[in-house]
């Protein structure tokens, strides 16, 4: 009987432990596989058929105005091998059909790593902050900046982590945040956050000047 991609990725998926977000990436490849009208059951699937696939995926791509669509075109490569790859080892496919090459793509979509001097700089810009028009919290919103950037560092959070964005986040809980009017020592096990705030089981870090 001539078993379809989702059939084939909804077992595959259901045999893996995979993480959240590899598996919602899977789910987004089978979503465009059935928004081409990808019809052909994987026993029958072709070199051709996934180079026209993927040529799609690429085109819609562009189209939307994604910076990277090299890495998205690819992205959908990596897990219809995967699934490919996992029905040949069970049988289900005869032989694994040839894949065409990745395409050139951004190593680094979209991200860029502060440097130490960088990070500094950025620390104590927020001493300059403004306060914005709908701001009613009582502390200044430069405090709450340079709170927030110690967690990220120490933590290697983002800010969907921290502020639950995605359901699958686990955000750090503001009473894991204490006011303190003592500045933390090395043996004290926390972070000076700025101003006063600190987060514990952190190891520090030390801003080259100021508090």
């Amino acid at each position: 009987m001539p078993t379809k991609l989702k059939t084939a990725l909804m077992h595959y998926l259901r045999a893996g432990n995979l993480a959240d977000g590899t598996r919602k990436g899977y789910l987004a490849t089978l979503r465009k596989w059935t928004a081409r009208g990808g019809d052909v059951p994987i026993e029958e699937l072709s070199r051709q058929e996934i180079r026209n696939f993927l040529d799609w995926v690429h085109e819609q791509a562009v189209n939307n105005g994604q910076t990277n669509p090299g890495r998205t075109a690819n992205k959908s490569r990596e897990n219809l091998r995967a699934i490919m790859s996992w029905a040949w080892e069970r049988d289900i496919v005869d032989a694994l059909p040839r894949f065409p090459k990745p395409r050139p793509h951004q190593r680094v979509a979209g991200r860029h790593y502060l440097t130490k001097a960088e990070m500094n700089t950025l620390y104590f810009a927020t001493h300059q902050m403004k306060r914005p028009p709908a701001w009613n919290l009582p502390i200044p919103v430069g405090r709450y900046w340079r709170s927030a950037l110690v967690v990220f560092f120490n933590y290697r959070l983002d800010t969907g982590t921290v502020w639950p964005s995605e359901p699958d986040h686990e955000p750090v809980l503001w009473r894991h945040v204490t006011a303190s009017q003592n500045r933390p020592t090395e043996k004290s096990n926390c972070v000076l956050a700025g101003d006063g705030f600190s987060i514990g089981g952190s190891r520090p870090i030390r801003p080259s000047i100021g508090p």
